[in-house]
């Protein structure tokens, strides 16, 4: 019975996490919000509801609320990469570019696409070069890195779903595998 009532605990925290996951993915902010707030009452510390929270909050362009739900995130585990580049975003928008280097760099140096990692360099140079960018070049730089998070994550699901072996992060060996 123990046993039971624990797997019923656990599993509705993933099922409220898993809601809030497929929400965030799809733009629905506020149920995914309510998702996220639902896994965290039931388990303050999920690393996993806090990113998750903290992305809905900066596609709300509430970025305070995002860099302290990020940043409580990295506290517990500073390689979620997702919370990093989410956190330099927010920081990036809100005009703080050191921070917002910072967290990108971080990023960077976790992820393993090139494509993407090619990107945040151009972006860590034009915050290098450009001091003073006004905050529609910030918004167009952040939703230009975001977007290509988005798209590396939706070919990762993609490799996922269709290839037959184990992918190792090398494009060129994947594609050797696929028959057209």
């Amino acid at each position: 019975m123990l046993f039971a009532a624990l797997a019923l605990a656990i599993g509705g925290c993933a099922t409220t996490l898993g809601l809030g996951q497929t929400a965030l993915r799809q733009g629905r902010y506020i149920e995914a919000a309510s998702n996220f707030e639902s896994a965290l009452k039931e388990h303050p510390k999920r690393t996993d509801a806090l990113v998750g929270l903290g992305i809905v909050r900066y596609a709300q362009g509430r970025y305070d609320e995002a860099a302290a739900l990020l940043g409580q995130a990295l506290g517990q585990d500073p390689k979620l990469a997702d919370a990093q580049l989410y956190l330099g975003l927010a920081y990036l928008e809100r005009g703080d570019s050191d921070s917002a280097a910072e967290h990108l760099r971080a990023f960077r140096d976790l992820s393993r696409n090139a494509r993407v990692n090619s990107q945040v360099d151009d972006a860590l140079h034009l915050i290098r070069t450009e001091h003073s960018l006004s905050s529609q070049a910030r918004h167009s730089v952040a939703t230009s890195l975001e977007l290509a998070r988005k798209s590396e994550q939706a070919l990762q699901d993609a490799r996922s779903t269709y290839a037959t072996g184990p992918y190792d992060g090398d494009d060129d060996s994947l594609l050797a595998r696929w028959t057209w």
